[in-house]
């Protein structure tokens, strides 16, 4: 199995996705370890990338992922046509459904990080939330009281894994 950890920039996408494969003893991959440069340096000032800009990242994501058995994945994935192109058999993905107020909470306070709170609203624009036909994607509500701990937890149980 295959876990992709999607959702918007701040959603904790790469702490969750850190924990399970700890959990799982699986390899963890960051989407934003694939990155260009160019794209780094264009999200940084503020500008989203657009889908052409997106195709090579993702195309390579997918070869990462197809190159592994078991691994978890932290990607945005926020388009269907995006996670499309993850979809390789025995894939599933796991979508954060976080409140924008907590999201903008998380990137005001993150350092570090190339992608800052200019490109949360864009984010959600570009959000496609999973349609029920996407029946392998499981939802995860977070909360500002869930701990990492739970999210593991919680993220386990819908995946149905120790």
């Amino acid at each position: 199995m295959r876990v992709v950890v999607m959702g918007v920039i701040g959603s904790g996408k790469t702490a969750l996705g850190q924990a399970l494969a700890g959990a799982l003893d699986w390899p963890f991959l960051d989407a934003d370890d694939y990155h260009s440069e160019q794209a780094r340096a264009q999200m940084a000032s503020g500008t989203p990338m657009t889908d052409d800009d997106r195709r090579p990242w993702l195309l390579a994501l997918r070869r990462a992922l197809g190159e592994r058995g078991q691994v978890v994945l932290a990607c945005s994935a926020l388009k269907r046509r995006y996670r499309d192109v993850l979809r390789l058999p025995g894939t599933r993905f796991l979508y954060l459904e976080v409140p924008p107020g907590l999201v903008y909470e998380r990137l005001e306070a993150r350092d570090g990080h190339f992608a800052g709170p200019a490109l949360l609203p864009s984010q959600f624009e570009a959000l496609e939330p999973p349609m029920p036909s996407e029946t392998d994607v499981l939802t995860l509500h977070v909360a500002p009281e869930d701990t990492p701990d739970d999210l593991r937890d919680r993220a386990l149980a819908l995946l149905d894994l120790p």
